[in-house]
């Protein structure tokens, strides 16, 4: 029992789970939309696409941190900041974490076929783009923005699995949640900048130094939060929300100034943490919003 328990944690560890977690809140967004527009469907076909909305982001974002740390071996071996991770530490093999990766990427394809057939035709390229962004660091700096675009993807996945189709709603969701992980991965790159230079691998920070990265980033963060403020006007969602937003503004100038001033050091947990509640935030906004509109305006 003790064994499988430690066996699940260091798996857990492995994706970091936690972050799959996090990141449910994005999901939630397209959710939330996306169920006020749809009619016809009974309380039961809602729990089961909800349940399979969730498994199927689990599966997907398990095989693409899986496959990340399998193409990665080799360099978080060399990295002081990685070196402790489950594979280069052989607290996991590499023939397992492979077997975990298929099995993953199998389970989203069977759980996406029992979506619907949009979800099902696009779970392919969808697993080549969140797969794909292991690969593009070493060949190109656009790297953070094809990572934030992989993991931006949640509410245009959601959207498609409830409504079967692509339109322009989801769409500007998922480009600004894009910018939002692209801008914090190239705050996050910063601590291994001298480390990338020296394998030659590709990032923002190897590529134009730590003051042009800062600004980069920046940004990123603000047409990130261009990118939301125009989701909220076309999803109508009204000034409970953009208050929330301006609060994810803030969080986004705390995340530069701790960047700042951590120099060449690594970042301190709260650096993570403020990211963290981004998603809670956006995501409390829009329940708030709708529910005051909805409950208190009728």
């Amino acid at each position: 029992m003790n064994t499988t328990l430690s066996s699940l944690k260091q798996y857990g560890s492995l994706i970091k789970f936690s972050h799959t977690l996090f990141a449910l809140p994005f999901a939630g967004i397209a959710f939330l939309l996306a169920f006020l527009k749809t009619y016809g469907k009974s309380v039961l076909e809602w729990v089961i696409l909800s349940v399979l909305i969730l498994i199927s982001m689990v599966l997907a974002r398990s095989a693409a941190m899986g496959f990340n740390r399998i193409v990665d071996t080799d360099i978080d071996a060399k990295n002081k900041r990685t070196q402790d991770r489950e594979i280069p530490a052989g607290k996991i093999s590499k023939r397992s974490a492979i077997l975990f990766v298929v099995l993953s990427s199998l389970g989203f394809f069977t759980v996406s076929w029992f979506i619907n057939p949009m979800a099902f035709g696009l779970s392919f390229p969808t697993l080549m783009i969140l797969l794909g962004y292991s690969l593009a660091k070493r060949f190109t700096w656009l790297c953070h923005f094809i990572l934030g675009f992989s993991i931006g993807l949640a509410p245009l996945a959601t959207w498609v699995a409830i409504r079967e189709e692509i339109v322009l709603e989801p769409l500007l969701w998922t480009t600004g949640l894009a910018f939002n992980l692209a801008g914090f991965d190239i705050l996050y790159a910063l601590q291994d900048r001298e480390f990338d230079q020296k394998e030659g691998l590709y990032s923002v920070p190897a590529k134009f130094g730590k003051t042009n990265s800062l600004w980069i980033a920046i940004a990123s963060h603000a047409i990130c939060v261009g990118f939301l403020f125009a989701s909220g006007i076309v999803s109508g969602l009204g000034p409970v929300f953009l208050i929330f937003l301006a609060i994810t503004a803030y969080l986004l100038f705390q995340e530069h100034k701790i960047a700042r001033a951590a120099g060449e050091n690594f970042f301190p947990p709260k650096f993570y943490q403020i990211h963290s509640y981004i998603s809670l935030i956006l995501f409390g906004g829009l329940l708030l919003d709708r529910f005051f509109y909805l409950v208190i305006l009728g």
